[in-house]
């Protein structure tokens, strides 16, 4: 099973327009500037690899819980909510101190439980991504690095590869997807 692909990498420097997805291919090869049977030739591919940069997640390595934890406290909600608690024990109103001590908590640990689970996703999504890619170019398939895709690139994927970037479908056959990580479906997608 063999599936070409225009490639958009997910660096958001690519060219912003239209949905890709609901254009016709013609328009989409137009846009991008590419050969859907050549590809890009290598000076291109360069060239655009210095126009829009590398395709991969931003962000550091590794999920620092304290980091996390400080992004929470010091938000500037929180900040001020730390202001009125102060300012309710200040004149002895230990209820509402005691209330809104209670609300910073429960924000704060909420805020932090989802910031942690979204970065923990985002650094597993980061080691899944695909070391290399088979793109067309210059009318060759070959391997290339995953972060080295450009706009314009065909790809070109068989069952079990990993999606190194954002694309618009040129021709497939039994095309799924799994996008647990993505979307939390348990099934994979049908696409055409």
């Amino acid at each position: 099973m063999n599936f070409k692909k225009i490639g958009k990498p997910n660096a958001g420097v690519a060219p912003a327009g239209p949905d890709y997805h609901a254009m016709d291919l013609a328009a989409v090869a137009e846009i991008l500037k590419t050969d859907m049977e050549e590809g890009l030739t290598e000076a291109e591919a360069s060239e655009r690899l210095t126009k829009y940069g590398r395709n991969e997640l931003s962000g550091e390595g590794g999920v620092s819980a304290w980091k996390v934890l400080m992004r929470q406290i010091f938000n500037i909600l929180i900040l001020i909510l730390i202001i009125a608690m102060v300012v309710s024990f200040v004149f002895k109103d230990w209820v509402e101190g005691g209330v809104i001590a209670a609300i910073i908590v429960l924000n704060a640990a909420i805020g932090f439980f989802q910031e942690y689970k979204a970065e923990k996703t985002m650094e597993s999504l980061r080691r899944l991504a695909s070391p290399t890619s088979k793109v067309v170019r210059h009318g060759h398939l070959v391997t290339i690095a995953t972060r080295d895709l450009v706009p314009g690139d065909i790809m070109s994927l068989k069952h079990g590869d990993v999606i190194g970037a954002d694309c618009r479908i040129i021709e497939c056959f039994n095309f799924e997807v799994d996008e647990a990580l993505l979307t939390g479906e348990s099934l994979p997608v049908n696409k055409e």
